[in-house]
Formats: structure tokens, sequence, C-alpha cells
């Protein structure tokens, strides 16, 4: 089992408490640190690989790193501080960077 199935079980799991305002902090850090894992592992390998083959996807590094910086930020005090959430939009920008270098690669 990888850590993306083991992320879906635990996010499926009833203790949750998806429905109430509380949530299950518990659960919730252990699904985001699955999460996480990965993250550090694709980031590693784009890190280790990026300059292969003359393909120059160095970039994709920092965009990852700001995606899940904001992200994590955005887990831990989204809660006490609701402005934070504001950070997704950062989030869904580097997103897009991705997809743009991505998509350079084809064309």
């Amino acid at each position: 089992m990888d850590f993306n199935n083991i992320r879906i079980v635990v996010c499926f799991l009833p203790q949750n408490n998806w429905t109430s305002e509380e949530g299950n902090r518990k659960l919730s850090v252990i699904r985001n640190v699955v999460f996480a894992v990965t993250g550090i592992g694709v980031i590693l390998l784009y890190a280790i690989s990026g300059n292969m083959y003359d393909l120059h996807i160095n970039r994709m590094v920092a965009a990852i790193l700001i995606s899940f910086g904001c992200y994590i930020l955005v887990t831990l005090w989204s809660k006490t501080k609701p402005k934070i959430g504001l950070l997704m939009i950062s989030k869904t920008c580097a997103y897009m960077w991705v997809i743009v270098m991505g998509l350079q690669l084809l064309f």
C-alpha cells in the first residue's frame, strides 16, 4: 500500500468528524503528514533529476515548495486565523506554474 492509499483510507474514517465544526486534529495531522511525505518525495525526485536530458525543470522544485508551504500554513492555522486561508490562492498559482512548466515540455 503506498502513501496515497493510506491518505485515502484515513480520509474515509468516520472519526474525522467531517460534518462537525471540531473535526479530528489527530487524524488531520496523520493525513497531512502522509501528504507531506509524498510531496517531499516528489521534490527530491525533481531536485535530483531536474537537469537530466536537458529538461531544465529545476524550477519545478520551487513551485512545489511554494505550494506545500502555503498548504501547510493553511492546514495548521486556518481554524485560529481564517485569513491565512488566502494562501490557498498562492498555492493554486504555484500549481498553475507547475502546469505551465509541464506544458512547455510538450510543446
